[in-house]
């Protein structure tokens, strides 16, 4: 999706000339294209990102559309204050990019896992979390978020998600069925969707017939939207990051105002740092985010399905 969201501003560049694109020294291999495109519109800025979130703030307070960009820990942890005091604090439209969301960067490390930018981002008023699940989503949330006010976060995952449409929504419509099933819900968003596609597959060769509800836009949280999709099925929800992140809090609160006591599991990563360095999908295994992992906490859930709401943290 890295190379989706650099087309899409390149387009959106090629006819608005207050668009600015700013990177943190990252980024090439894939950005060249939209460096020759924008011309002195493009400037990298340097390993000095929390510098490079004051000068898009600025930029954007002079009439430009920044868009600065980033791997998702370098965008959030090291620029919270910026972002916070610089743009949200100010109310800049400034769009921020942070790539690599939940274990993308797998073998690199901690230092490069986006386990917790969710949750602090999505702390801040007025900031925007779009965390799209493939390049269709992305399109959309770009398309919502064009003229939007506000500061946005793109979360976005080093792979490109599996194939599946989406719907034209705003911020408040964006939840939506990417698979229709009446036995359990496994609600997503991000890369997770993809992971929550495949354990639907498998449920459904046992007879379980798995709902795969995506949430491309977590923060504010389409509480009403995501209501709407559910049927009074017991509810998974998946997130590739901490608990407390903002599809858990937005899934829990939800079932709460509902009332209707569907069975609930929210499968997070453990709030630990890895032991082991291994790839992407060896990290998903261990955390129980991989495919395999959500089908077996789904097929428990729905076997004691009349059991009441219930929070267990994976």
């Amino acid at each position: 999706m890295r190379k989706r969201i650099i087309e899409l501003i390149e387009a959106d560049a090629s006819v608005d000339p207050r668009i600015v694109f700013l990177t943190g020294d990252l980024g090439f291999s894939f950005v060249e294209p939209l460096e020759q495109a924008l011309g002195e519109r493009f400037v990298n800025m340097g390993v000095a990102e929390a510098n490079m979130v004051s000068v898009a703030a600025s930029l954007a307070a002079s009439g430009f559309r920044p868009f600065a960009y980033s791997i998702a820990p370098f965008m959030s942890a090291r620029c919270f204050e910026q972002i916070r005091n610089d743009i949200c604090y100010q109310r800049r439209a400034v769009r921020l990019i942070g790539v690599g969301a939940g274990f993308s960067y797998g073998a690199l490390g901690p230092s490069h896992h986006a386990l917790e930018d969710a949750s602090i981002m999505a702390a801040l008023p007025d900031l925007i979390v779009a965390n799209p699940g493939n390049a269709a989503e992305l399109d959309r949330c770009y398309a919502a978020l064009l003229d939007d006010p506000r500061p946005v976060y793109f979360r976005i995952a080093r792979e490109s998600g599996a194939a599946y449409g989406a719907p034209i929504f705003s911020p408040q419509t964006a939840a939506f069925e990417a698979r229709r099933g009446a036995d359990v819900t496994l609600a997503a968003s991000g890369g997770s969707v993809t992971h929550c596609l495949a354990a639907a597959e498998i449920l459904a060769a046992e007879g379980i017939e798995a709902s795969v509800v995506s949430v491309p836009i977590l923060q504010p949280f389409p509480a009403q939207a995501f209501a709407a999709c559910l049927t009074g099925a017991p509810v998974v929800a998946v997130f590739e990051g901490y608990r407390g992140n903002p599809l858990s809090i937005g899934v829990m609160e939800t079932l709460l105002a509902r009332g209707r006591g569907e069975a609930f599991v929210d499968l997070t990563a453990p709030q630990s740092f890895p032991s082991l360095v291994g790839d992407t999908e060896t990290l998903r295994r261990r955390a129980g985010l991989d495919p395999a992992s959500i089908a077996e906490r789904a097929r428990a859930l729905v076997a004691g399905r009349g059991a009441p709401l219930s929070v267990g943290l994976g």
